[in-house]
């Protein structure tokens, strides 16, 4: 048995396609496929159903998937391992982050671990949570962010903190500044949201429709400048997370108002490949990140929470440029 056969059944599992599979290990069809076959004829057993509309595992293959996972991982921290012993901490770091920490709580990350790990380059790519939870599985990224949401494949997640969902409207609008706001009595509403891959849309979803929030329209766009923008110049609406909207506390541009009876909440989580222990070099930003996401979702709880009281605003904007 190969390690380079335990990889390959690893990325036939959950793709659940050698097509997909081959092109994610960056293989043949044909060459994966022969060497599923030569694992199946040395163990002696059949590991995927092969169907028109893909594959499936069968009990053995579920059982062996895990066993490899475990394995590659181990294979992973060893490789980690002899490279800490080397001494200095060096490499690249591949780190996948949604659109809700690029505005505000990435960039000061960037600046002090620049500073503190200079040796150490960082990638950092911003695309929703269904890109990057496949760009996570697929090894390509060391690690990302996203909101929690159902099981996904090839990965394993650590809970990082909770934040508050925000209503953000412009400053045209009817509602005051940093007021709270009953979306199931504001009137019928015209909102920008992500599309339904989006991991947080689902969740919006269940809260317009399990408290009956009226909705006059809804726009799809996977873009949060663009949101953002529409909804300032606009009487457009949407809803974003705390840790993307903290910086709109002056009410200028965009006016913030937390959610009430109840309030919308997204949880966020780091997610790393299942097969893979996480780097050295990766461990240390990721670190720093999240540290930073919890400081930032605290805040963003105190200030934009539904307890948080018009009055502080001043002392809002101040901790604002604390944190």
């Amino acid at each position: 048995m190969k390690l380079s056969q335990l990889r390959f059944l690893i990325a036939v599992y959950e793709e659940r396609s050698f097509t997909a599979a081959a092109r994610r290990v960056h293989a043949t069809q044909s060459g994966l496929s022969m060497q599923i076959k030569d694992l199946e004829a040395q163990l002696g057993v059949k590991l995927f159903e092969r169907g028109s509309t893909g594959v499936t595992p069968t009990n053995v293959g579920e059982q062996l998937y895990r066993r490899a996972t475990r394995i590659m991982r181990e294979v992973s921290a060893i490789e980690n391992d002899v490279e800490a012993m080397a001494g200095e901490v060096t490499g690249t770091v591949n780190v996948g982050v949604m659109p809700t920490f690029a505005r505000a709580v990435l960039a000061p990350v960037l600046e002090r671990f620049d500073v503190q790990h200079s040796q150490i380059n960082v990638c950092v790519i911003e695309a929703y949570s269904a890109v990057l939870s496949s760009a996570v599985a697929g090894g390509e990224m060391d690690f990302a962010i996203v909101p929690s949401s159902r099981d996904m494949a090839g990965v394993r997640g650590t809970h990082i903190d909770r934040d508050v969902e925000v209503f953000v409207s412009g400053p045209d609008s009817p509602w005051d500044h940093l007021a709270p706001v009953d979306l199931s009595r504001s009137g019928p509403l015209k909102l920008v949201l992500p599309e339904p891959a989006n991991g947080r849309r689902s969740k919006i979803d269940n809260y317009i429709a399990t408290y009956n929030v009226p909705t006059k329209a809804i726009m799809e766009l996977d873009s949060m400048m663009g949101t953002m923008d529409l909804v300032a110049r606009s009487d457009w609406t949407t809803i974003l997370p705390g840790c993307l909207s903290f910086p709109d506390l002056d009410g200028q541009v965009r006016k913030l108002h937390p959610i009430i009876n109840p309030p919308l909440m997204v949880d966020y989580i780091l997610i790393e490949p299942i097969s893979q222990t996480t780097s050295a070099a990766a461990q240390l930003f990721a670190g720093d990140l999240l540290k930073r996401i919890q400081e930032t979702c605290a805040f963003c709880r105190e200030r934009l929470g539904p307890d948080a009281a018009k009055d502080g605003v001043e002392e809002g904007l101040a901790a604002a440029g604390a944190i």
